[in-house]
């Protein structure tokens, strides 16, 4: 049988006829031909026509790749996995930011509201908790307010 296919998914293709456009693997099947004294299988490529979205069907001697997905893709996101730690990094500094921020009395009393309501709904005591703790933020949050006051 096939211990490979020459064309994986997303793979960018051309037929070798050069038609040329650019079509992208989608899919793959095998077909095994039966005849009266000879059968064959053949590998079957289900092909987009990146333009107009054409729905086609090849054969693997047909084509030609132009980029392999693997290759041509995997570098960019390996550049962009750094980007994205980057990016992680500067929303973990913006939250840290909102939390210092987000201790205004009115947050705080959205947070215990929250809280009570969940409890309420589905009758679990880790809400309660968790609105006590609302609580005694909001009682902090007023004592350092006195001390800026005076």
């Amino acid at each position: 049988m096939f211990k490979y296919f020459k064309f994986k998914i997303n793979d960018t293709v051309q037929f070798a006829k050069n038609d040329g456009h650019f079509y992208r693997v989608i899919g793959y099947r095998i077909e095994k031909s039966i005849y009266l004294n000879d059968e064959y299988n053949s590998i079957i490529y289900e092909l987009l026509r990146e333009f107009d979205g054409l729905q086609v069907d090849a054969e693997e001697d047909e084509l030609i790749s132009v980029s392999n997905f693997d290759e041509f893709y995997g570098s960019m996101f390996e550049k962009l996995g750094t980007f994205t730690i980057k990016f992680a990094k500067k929303q973990e500094e913006i939250s840290k930011e909102k939390e210092v921020l987000a201790n205004s009395v009115d947050e705080l009393l959205d947070k215990y509201n929250d809280y009570r309501r969940l409890a309420m709904l589905f009758k679990d005591c880790l809400y309660d908790l968790a609105a006590e703790n609302v609580l005694n933020e909001l009682a902090d949050y007023a004592d350092t307010k006195k001390d800026y006051t005076h």
